[in-house]
């Protein structure tokens, strides 16, 4: 999803181009008494100026469908099943994002040295969130362990720091690399 600034700017464009047709539909209404002679006018070999109003109302029409778009998708980003609550109290409600969670494991991830990269979704449940992270794992070291501390410290890190009860910790090494070659050389998360 983009920015907030892009978000607004979308909406600020749809919303112009929205009401740029119900403008023009007014103006259409308005001008039904004097369509008689209007459509004489048009009648009377005026092809171009037809051309131009059918080409203005279809780009209106697809504004239109546009402006709709656009606020559906963004409104959906706004839905707060697909958050996370943080806290409920007298003075409101507070959410945080699967991706600001997925954020934050990454960072617990990214300070481990013998994780290579790594890739996390955080998915909401009933009663908490559940975490699912692939690693590429700098090969020579027991890779249990590994796997047992990244579910220990992703769970201690999320709850600690949200509240979020953290359900499960799914942990997949999908590749090892050698710590000596090149493609191991550079660390990337």
């Amino acid at each position: 999803m983009k920015n907030d600034k892009a978000n607004k700017s979308i909406v600020f464009a749809a919303l112009a181009v929205l009401c740029g047709v119900f403008i023009l539909l007014m103006l259409a209404s308005w001008g039904i008494a004097d369509l008689e002679s209007f459509s004489h006018y048009l009648a009377d070999g005026h092809t171009a100026v037809r051309v131009l109003l059918g080409m203005l109302f279809l780009v209106a029409l697809c504004g239109g469908v546009f402006a709709m778009i656009c606020l559906f998708k963004i409104g959906k980003a706004l839905d707060p099943s697909e958050m996370n609550l943080l806290k409920q109290s007298g003075g409101g409600t507070s959410y945080i994002s699967s991706d600001a969670v997925a954020g934050m494991i990454q960072r617990v991830l990214k300070a481990d040295k013998r994780i290579k990269s790594a890739a996390c979704r955080v998915n909401p449940v009933e009663d908490g969130i559940t975490a699912d992270i692939k690693l590429t794992a700098f090969a020579g070291g027991d890779l249990a362990e590994l796997c047992s501390n990244v579910q220990s410290r992703v769970k201690a890190e999320v709850e600690s720091a949200t509240g979020i009860p953290v359900r499960n910790v799914a942990v997949s090494i999908v590749q090892t690399v050698e710590s000596g070659t090149p493609q191991a050389e550079k660390r990337v998360n």
